[in-house]
């Protein structure tokens, strides 16, 4: 059952796998016709380019969206037919478009993992002039979003029995995209009990002498109502509906919203009390679409093509990229009419871009699905004898580390790659006497039984923790967060390094490559030779089977080796002594166990192919390499497509490289300033605009 979904599809006038008729001779007279004369060609059926037939489509959508989604991002980014090949007529490739959104039901076409595949060269080679607006879209609340759903309910707080309806995929990187999730039957299962519970806890009431009162966490008003002895009156019921429209989606219902609900609870009147009837008329409003959903589908007349987000929309789709719920005064501005235009809505982001009081996790969630270095707590090690590991402490340094250098909003992208400074153990405590939060260590060992251990701060390459923070770390060993411990174990396995997945990281993250995902049933397996170092041991991946992707990614990967797993530094590799260990028996030539040795460490690294001839060139270490990309336009304008991705939850496509550019010249303009950056994005014609459908008169 995806009764919500079905509703959201509903909104766009339009079904997934769609078989009207006019759908059926618009791919006859329109889709066909486009493939045989740009696609087959190399599509067809012998020897189809990447595996990929389109001569025996049908066009439904229920078997063959994959493929559509596929024809979809393909031919509106450009990126087929190949350059060689003549190019479609732009009036056709939008007609494919928009037949291949009406029939996938506006779903996300690729994952944000598989982004990078626009050319960089395309997006930032020329000045842009404004694309085509995106379609409009649903988009389904986020965990957090519907936590703080939650919270917009307010006066309800007793909400212990609530569960968490939503998840998110598991693959690392940036994971909320619009159109990537629906709601289904479990969820939907989930979100009425829920619905269930709150409303119970707004409801929540004793009776004294006769009279209902609230108990302490209910809402006055919807308890009031709680007496079955006296039913509500019309003008009751409406102020109810009222008050649970403006805690749930923060507006006042219409009066014909308003006549509906009222006619649910007399329906359910005539099978049960009257505050049963009132819980279920409550329990629908929180169940409305537009309560789990944010719709942007824009409002208004159409200029060019395109109009603007309306005032409502606009308000939760800023709120929501800053935070994880409604901010009430822009709220309040959509509803006195005054959001808009680009200015007032800029007026509203850099007001709460600067207020200290506003709440903006997203902005730290961010840098956290960026870099990624909160995985560090899910990578599992042995505990270590001699030092503490820590990596939920690790992380809470590198997420304060972060706030730090965007709280200075100077140079930021420079700054995470290449800041000697950083948060070593650190938490705070209020004092008692003074009232004011102070530093202190965040773990402390036990003198009792700590067995010889070092603390965190060791891991840092520090002997005592440091009383000022940031601290300035050791001389030419780490630089900025990819140096941070907590990043280091997060792209590491249980016992080794993982230069591959480091590499990897910079090959998309930094230089806006693609690396192919692991072929299936292909073995990825690094010789356990305990006497060769990492690097040695990784001459494995030159194999021609696997040097056409590894090639792109090892040399990035091993300057890090300067480091262990555990994210400490190091200038040498210890390794298995085979000699000494064979030699190490006793009287009877039982083995007295392993000994070691302490190998040259070798940090070089490359970078190749990286669009950037500037950048093309050997390493001698991370700390060079991180500089070098710390310099470079291109890693900074890819930095600059991933918040892109991230606040309007999407892959870029060539229609955004205007709103790309503007952006990353407001950062560079502002001298670094990432509240630039995040300004420029959210006021560009890809947020605030939508696409007018086919056949939309309005």
């Amino acid at each position: 059952m995806r009764l919500i979904t079905g509703t959201v599809l509903a909104l766009f006038g339009m079904g997934l796998g769609s078989t009207a008729a006019g759908a059926e001779d618009d791919f006859t007279k329109v889709i066909r016709p486009f493939l045989a004369a740009h696609c087959v060609k190399c599509h067809g059926e012998q020897k189809p380019a990447g595996k990929v037939r389109l001569d025996n489509l049908t066009g439904d959508a229920r078997t063959e969206s994959d493929r559509l989604l596929a024809i979809r991002e393909q031919i509106r980014d450009g990126l087929m037919p190949p350059v060689k090949e003549t190019r479609p007529d732009p009036a056709h490739i939008q007609a494919v478009v928009n037949w291949t959104i009406k029939q996938t039901g506006g779903r996300a076409g690729r994952l944000p993992s598989q982004g990078n595949l626009i050319p960089h060269e395309l997006l930032f080679g020329k000045p842009a002039s404004a694309g085509a607006a995106p379609a409009p879209r649903i988009w389904r609340l986020s965990p957090d979003g519907y936590q703080g759903f939650l919270g917009d309910l307010g006066r309800g707080k007793n909400l212990a029995g609530v569960v968490q309806p939503f998840t998110l995929m598991p693959e690392r990187g940036i994971k909320d995209f619009a159109g990537l999730y629906t709601i289904d039957e479990p969820s939907t299962e989930i979100l009425l009990r829920n619905a269930e519970t709150i409303v119970e806890a707004q409801t929540a009431h004793e009776l004294k002498d006769g009279k209902v009162q609230g108990k302490n966490g209910s809402v006055r008003e919807l308890a009031a109502l709680m007496d079955p002895a006296a039913a509500p009156s019309k003008s009751q019921l409406a102020a109810a509906v009222q008050l649970q429209f403006k805690l749930a989606l923060g507006r006042t219902g219409s009066d014909e919203e308003v006549a509906r609900f009222i006619g649910l609870y007399e329906r359910c009147r005539k099978v049960s009390n009257s505050p049963g009837a009132v819980k279920t008329m409550l329990q629908a409003v929180l169940l409305r679409t537009d309560a789990m959903f944010r719709s942007e589908l824009g409002s208004g007349a159409a200029v060019n093509g395109r109009r603007m987000l309306a005032p409502e929309e606009l308000a939760v789709a800023l709120s929501l990229a800053l935070a994880d719920r409604r901010e009430p005064q822009i709220v309040l501005a959509a509803q006195k009419g005054e959001l808009r235009t680009r200015e007032q809505a800029a007026s509203h982001v850099g007001r709460m871009l600067d207020d200290p009081r506003l709440e903006k996790p997203r902005i730290l969630k961010f840098f956290r699905e960026y870099f990624d270095y909160a995985n560090a707590a899910n990578v599992f090690k042995d505990r270590p004898k001699t030092f503490v590991h820590e990596p939920r402490q690790l992380i809470a340094d590198t997420d304060r580390l972060v706030l730090h250098i965007v709280a200075a909003d100077k140079d930021v992208f420079r700054q995470l790659l290449t800041t000697p400074t950083s948060f070593v153990n650190y938490s705070l405590a209020k004092n008692k006497q003074t009232g004011k939060d102070e530093g202190k260590p965040g773990v402390v060992l036990n003198p009792n039984n700590n067995k010889g251990q070092k603390g965190v701060e060791s891991i840092y390459g520090l002997e005592e923790w440091p009383r000022e923070q940031p601290a300035v770390l050791p001389e030419n060993t780490r630089l900025g967060i990819l140096m941070q411990p907590s990043w280091l174990v997060a792209y590491s396995t249980n016992f080794d390094n993982d230069p591959v997945r480091r590499g990897r990281w910079v090959r998309e993250r930094l230089l806006g490559g693609t690396v192919p995902d692991l072929p299936i049933g292909v073995a990825a397996q690094v010789p356990d030779d305990a006497h060769r170092t990492f690097r040695d041991r990784l001459t494995v991946t030159r194999d021609a089977r696997c040097w056409k992707c590894h090639q792109r990614m090892d040399e990035l990967g091993l300057p890090f080796e300067n480091f262990d797993h555990f994210g400490r530094f190091r200038a040498t590799e210890t390794v298995l002594d085979l000699d000494a260990t064979a030699k190490h028996v006793d009287k009877k030539g039982k083995s007295l166990g392993p000994v070691t040795r302490e190998a040259e460490l070798n940090t070089a690294g490359a970078i190749a192919d990286s669009g950037d001839p500037k950048l093309d060139g050997p390493v001698a270490d991370p700390r060079g390499m991180l500089r070098k990309l710390a310099d470079s336009e291109r890693a900074r304008q890819v930095f600059v497509r991933h918040a892109f991705r991230f606040f309007l939850g999407r892959n870029e496509t060539l229609a955004d490289a205007r709103a790309l550019q503007d952006a990353d010249r407001a950062y560079v303009e502002s001298g670094g300033s990432f509240k630039a950056l995040v300004t420029a994005l959210l006021t560009s014609d890809s947020f605030l605009n939508r696409s007018v459908p086919a056949g939309d008169s309005r």
